[in-house]
C-alpha cells in the first residue's frame, strides 16, 4: 500500500526541473552525415498555410494570419520566409527596447537574389545574414543583434529593477560600472547537419524550429506549430499548466486511491496518467497548452524524424553550456553513446519524447536540465519523469537537510530571527518580482527575497541593535532569480558583480550593481551591511545550488563574508529553455556562464565553492545556539 502511495504522489508531482567563429564541424562518420530528406538544389512542392498565430495568450493573436509553408506534401515539418519572421521577431525586440510601448519592427530587411541572401539590420549596426547558397546563417555579433538598447552586453534580465521610472526615481537596483568583451562571430553551418534552407518561388524558407531555437530560446521563448496554429509562449508555461491541473484538477479521490493499491505497479502508473490526462482535458477554460495538444495525433513522419534528429544535435553542438564538462564533443555522436539514437530515431513521438525525458535528467543531469511536456503529436503530454544519480542525490541531500532543520528547529523556520548577538537570515530560493518595494508593506510579500533582506536590514540596522554577528542560511538554497541574488550580494557586499561568459561566441561581461536597500532613492554606504564592523557569515552545504552556489562565490572573491558549512552544490549555466521540432518542451544549461572574475580572467562556478570553516555534521548546521557560541569563539 506504501508503495503504491508513493507512487501516486511522485506522478502526481510529475516533473523534475528547478529555470563561435568557425561553424561547428561534424567528425567525419558520425551519424550526422546522413543525406537529408531535403536537396537543397532540387525543386519541391510548396504549400502555403495562413494560420492564427496566438501570443502568450489565447486573447493575444498576432495582428493578421501568419504565412507557413510545407514542404513536399510533409504536414509535420513547418517552414517559414525568413522576411516574415525578421517582422515578428523585430517586432518582439522593439517591444523590450521600449518596455512594449512599440508595436513596429525595428528590423530592416534586404534580398540580393543574385547571391540567393537575405539580410537583417537593426540599428544600422547589428545583422544577421541568411546566406542560402552556402546554406549558412551568420551573426557577426550573436548577442549584440538581440541586446536591449542601453542595456549591457550580456543582460541578465534585470529591467524592472533598474532604470529610471515614470517619476524620474530610479529603480530599487543601480547599474554601475561595466566591462564587457564583445563575441567572435557565429556561423550556424546547416548543411553539415543535412538540414536545408531552400530559395525557390521568390521565397527564403527555413525550417520554424531552427529560427525558433536560434532566435527565440535566448529570449525565455518558443514558436510551436501543431498544424492547425502557431503558439509564442515560454516553455515552462506548458509544465506550469500541467502542474496547475494537478494541483487543482487532479486530487485522487478515496476510491481512486483504493482501487490503485490493488493493482500491479505498472498498471497502477498507466492508471494515474490516464486520470491525470483525463482532468486536463476536462477542465474547463481553454489554455494555450490544451490548444496546443488539440493538433492531429499520430506518428512523426519520416521527414520529421530526420530533421529533427538533426536539428536537435545541431541545437545542442550551440547551444548547451556545459559540453566541455560532459567530455561531449558531438551531440549525435553521443545520442549513439548513451543509446538515446534508437529513440529519437523512432516514428512514435512517445518514444522521441522519452529519449528526451532520459538525455535532460538521466544523461545531462545537471541540476539545470529537465524535462516539461510532450509532443501535441503523443496522445497524452504528461510523462512520469526519471532522475539521473546527481540530481536525485541534490534532491535527496535538499530534503535530508529541510528534515534535520525541521527536527531541530521547527516546522516553521522564520525568515530573520536574532538569537543574542547573532541574526539568522534563512533563504532556501531566490525569489522576486517588479513589486514596488517602496509603498508595499514586506509582511504583504511573503517569500519575496527582496521584502526579506529590506525587512532584516531595517532590523539589524534599529537604534541600540545588539546585532555583531549575521549569518545567511542559503543551505537548502536551489537557486532561482538574478535579481534577488544581487539584491542581496550588494546588501552584504555593497557592490554586487556578476560576471557571464558565452561558451558559444566567447564573450565575456562584468556588471557592477548597487541596491537600495533602506528605500531612500539613494544608492550609499547606508544600504549594505558592509563597513558597520558586523561579522558576516554564510552558511552553505552540497545542496546550495544554481544561484545558492553563485551568492556564496561572491562572498568568497570578496573575502569580507566567511563561508560555514560545506562545499556548494555548483550549478553555473543560465537555463535555458527549448524545444524539439516534435514540439517537445525541456530546458537546460544554456551557453550563457555564471563566473567570477579573478585577475581579469573568468572561471565558471559549476565546480561550487569551498568553506571557511568546515562544519562536518548536518545537524550542527541548525543548532544555531551552538553555532553563535562558536562564531563568537572565532573572534
Amino acid at each position: 500500500m506504501r508503495k503504491i502511495l508513493s507512487l501516486v504522489i511522485a506522478l502526481c508531482l510529475l516533473c523534475s526541473f528547478c529555470m563561435a567563429e568557425e561553424a561547428l564541424a561534424v567528425p567525419a562518420g558520425s551519424p550526422a552525415e546522413l543525406p537529408s530528406l531535403w536537396d537543397g538544389g532540387e525543386t519541391h512542392t510548396i504549400e502555403k498555410k495562413a494560420m492564427t498565430m496566438y501570443v502568450s495568450s489565447l486573447n493575444s493573436q498576432w495582428p493578421e494570419e501568419f504565412p507557413v509553408y510545407f514542404m513536399d506534401g510533409v504536414a509535420d515539418v513547418p517552414w517559414l520566409d525568413v522576411r516574415d519572421y525578421a517582422d515578428f521577431i523585430g517586432v518582439c525586440l522593439s517591444a523590450k527596447d521600449t518596455d512594449g510601448a512599440s508595436e513596429e519592427s525595428d528590423i530592416a530587411v534586404t534580398v540580393d537574389d543574385a547571391q540567393k541572401t537575405v539580410t537583417w539590420m537593426r540599428r544600422e549596426s547589428d545583422l544577421v545574414l541568411f546566406n542560402f547558397a552556402e546554406q549558412q546563417i551568420i551573426w557577426p555579433d550573436y548577442e549584440g543583434f538581440s541586446r536591449r538598447e542601453g542595456r549591457p552586453y550580456m543582460d541578465m534580465m534585470l529591467e524592472g529593477f533598474t532604470g529610471i521610472d515614470s517619476d524620474g526615481q530610479p529603480g530599487i537596483i543601480k547599474l554601475g560600472t561595466v566591462r564587457e568583451r564583445l563575441g567572435r562571430p557565429v556561423t550556424l553551418d546547416l548543411k553539415k547537419y543535412g538540414i536545408p534552407m531552400i530559395s525557390q518561388d521568390g521565397l527564403y524558407l527555413v525550417p520554424l524550429q531552427t529560427l525558433s531555437a536560434f532566435f527565440l530560446s535566448a529570449e525565455g521563448r518558443a514558436m510551436y506549430c501543431n498544424q492547425e496554429c502557431l503558439i509564442v509562449t515560454a516553455p515552462s508555461e506548458f509544465i506550469q499548466a500541467i502542474v496547475a491541473m494537478q494541483s487543482a484538477n487532479a486530487s485522487l479521490n478515496p476510491e481512486d486511491v483504493a482501487a490503485l493499491q490493488e493493482l500491479p505497479e505498472e498498471e497502477a502508473k498507466a492508471k494515474v496518467m490516464e486520470l491525470l490526462q483525463e482532468a486536463l482535458a476536462s477542465r474547463e477554460q481553454p489554455t494555450l497548452y490544451n490548444t496546443y495538444m488539440s493538433g492531429p495525433k499520430g506518428e512523426r513522419s519520416a521527414a520529421l524524424t530526420d530533421y529533427g534528429l538533426h536539428e536537435l544535435a545541431m541545437e545542442l553542438d550551440c547551444l548547451y553550456g556545459l559540453k566541455e564538462a560532459h567530455d561531449i564533443d558531438d551531440f549525435m555522436l553521443y545520442f549513439l553513446e548513451t543509446g538515446l539514437l534508437s529513440g529519437l530515431n523512432s516514428a512514435k513521438p512517445e518514444e522521441a519524447d522519452a529519449a528526451i525525458n532520459d538525455l535532460a535528467n538521466v544523461w545531462l543531469d545537471d541540476g539545470h536540465s529537465g524535462f516539461y511536456s510532450g509532443s501535441y503529436l503523443s496522445e497524452s503530454g504528461l510523462m512520469e519523469t526519471v532522475s539521473g544519480f546527481s540530481s536525485s542525490g541534490l534532491k535527496t541531500l535538499q530534503m535530508r537537510l529541510a528534515g534535520i532543520r525541521r527536527q531541530v528547529l521547527g516546522d516553521v523556520v522564520p525568515a530573520y530571527t536574532e538569537i543574542g548577538n547573532t541574526a539568522f537570515v534563512t533563504l532556501d530560493s531566490f525569489v522576486c518580482a517588479n513589486a514596488d518595494y517602496y509603498t508595499e508593506d514586506p509582511e504583504s510579500l511573503p517569500g519575496n527575497t527582496l521584502a526579506i533582506v529590506i525587512d532584516a536590514h531595517r532590523r539589524i540596522t534599529r537604534e541600540n541593535s545588539p546585532i555583531r554577528n549575521v549569518v545567511l542560511d542559503l543551505s537548502v538554497n536551489s537557486g532561482g532569480m538574478a535579481p534577488a541574488a544581487v539584491f542581496l550580494v550588494s546588501w552584504m557586499l555593497g557592490d554586487a558583480h556578476l560576471s557571464l561568459k558565452s561558451m558559444l561566441s566567447g564573450a565575456e561581461s562584468t556588471v557592477e550593481y548597487r541596491a537600495d536597500v533602506n528605500l531612500d532613492h539613494v544608492f550609499d554606504e547606508q544600504d549594505t551591511l558592509a563597513g558597520r564592523g558586523l561579522r558576516l557569515f554564510c552558511l552553505t552545504s552540497p545542496a546550495s545550488f544554481s544561484c545558492g552556489n553563485l551568492v556564496p562565490w561572491a562572498f568568497k572573491e570578496d573575502g569580507s563574508v566567511k563561508l560555514l558549512g560545506g562545499v556548494t552544490g555548483g550549478g553555473s549555466c543560465v537555463t535555458l529553455p527549448m524545444t524539439t521540432a516534435w514540439g517537445t518542451s525541456y530546458v537546460t544549461s544554456g551557453p550563457n556562464r555564471l563566473s567570477f572574475m579573478k585577475n581579469g580572467a573568468y572561471y565558471d562556478v559549476d565546480r561550487g565553492v569551498d568553506p571557511d570553516y568546515v562544519i562536518s555534521s548536518y545537524e550542527r548546521y541548525y543548532d544555531r545556539e551552538a553555532l553563535v557560541e562558536y562564531i563568537n569563539s572565532l573572534y
